[in-house]
């Protein structure tokens, strides 16, 4: 009776279990590949400044890959708002009126990816890649209308690139995150639209309103990640956000996510994920591995991710 106790409680828990060892190999190899530079002053730093912007981003990210579902159009958000945000502030002077429109602009597009899916019965990733043509033709033609490739913020940001705040930042949205995950109607519901959309529906859930939700309060996230982004980078232009989607959803894979959602949707996850992403793509760069190689070797670990963790009996992969 122990041993099968032991063994459920090992199936129910492997995915988790390989997505911390995935974390500390990562850790372990690329501090000897890179000579420990992995953890100078230096790179420590930028850790933090990368790892903030992808743990944003991957925990509100999470509520909309529970359902199940994918948003290809948060790297092109991400780009727009990063520009729409240095564009205002500059014009305006003030920080608090850029953020506030990009945060308004966002939970708009939430509104409408979430609600229009729903209503005209499309898939959610058909409306993210609606929005992610109009947000990338907008990004262009700002650039155009500008006559310039990038733009740069007047006003200095040295506020919110420093490790404190960026770190800090990470634990409100977490504890945020968690809450409304795990003690609210919102995590319960969007677990439940992945498990089984149909029962959720029968059972009398409101799902309309809970994915239009859960895609606001990605919008949300992908606002302050843009404020961090922009403060990393104090300028923005036709190729800010690119890959991020991708970058998003690998993140979640190797922190133990499912691509079918459900109720093995965790916020760790993101956590995890993000931490062992960024170190990952760093450590490869510091060990002197070519960029081109880079690209492949990422390649090669999202699938084997995918096969690992996304594997059903029915099939290779999940819905």
């Amino acid at each position: 009776m122990g041993k099968t106790i032991k063994n459920t409680w090992f199936q129910t828990h492997l995915t988790d279990l390989l997505s911390y060892a995935g974390l500390l190999l990562c850790i372990v190899v690329f501090s000897i590949l890179s000579k420990g530079k992995l953890w100078s002053a230096y790179n420590l730093g930028i850790l933090v400044q990368q790892t903030c912007v992808y743990a944003i981003l991957a925990m509100g990210a999470i509520f909309i890959y529970s359902m199940g579902y994918m948003d290809i159009s948060l790297g092109a958000q991400l780009g727009v708002y990063c520009l729409l945000l240095i564009l205002i502030t500059n014009a305006s002077g003030s920080l608090v009126l850029g953020f506030c429109s990009i945060l308004a602009i966002a939970i708009v597009c939430g509104l409408i990816n979430g609600y229009v899916s729903v209503k005209l019965g499309l898939p959610s990733i058909v409306t993210s890649i609606f929005l992610n043509a109009v947000f990338g033709g907008a990004q262009m033609l700002i650039m155009e209308r500008l006559g310039t490739n990038s733009v740069s913020m007047t006003t200095k940001l040295k506020f919110f690139k420093q490790m404190p705040v960026m770190l800090a930042a990470i634990v409100i949205i977490a504890v945020i995150s968690v809450f409304l995950y795990q003690f609210t109607q919102l995590g319960k519901h969007a677990k439940g639209i992945g498990a089984n959309e149909t029962a959720t529906s029968i059972s009398g859930v409101n799902t309309t309103k809970w994915k239009v939700l859960a895609y606001v309060f990605f919008g949300f996230c992908i606002a302050v990640g843009a404020l961090f982004l922009t403060a990393r980078t104090n300028s923005a232009g036709k190729g800010t956000g690119a890959g991020y989607a991708m970058d998003i959803m690998v993140s979640l894979l190797l922190g133990g996510m499912p691509l079918s959602g459900g109720m093995r949707s965790k916020i760790s996850a993101a956590l995890v994920g993000s931490f062992t992403y960024v170190i990952l793509a760093n450590g490869l760069i510091l060990s002197g591995v070519n960029t081109t190689l880079i690209y492949i070797i990422k390649a090669i670990v999202f699938m084997a991710v995918i096969l690992m963790t996304c594997r059903k009996p029915s099939g290779v992969l999940p819905r």
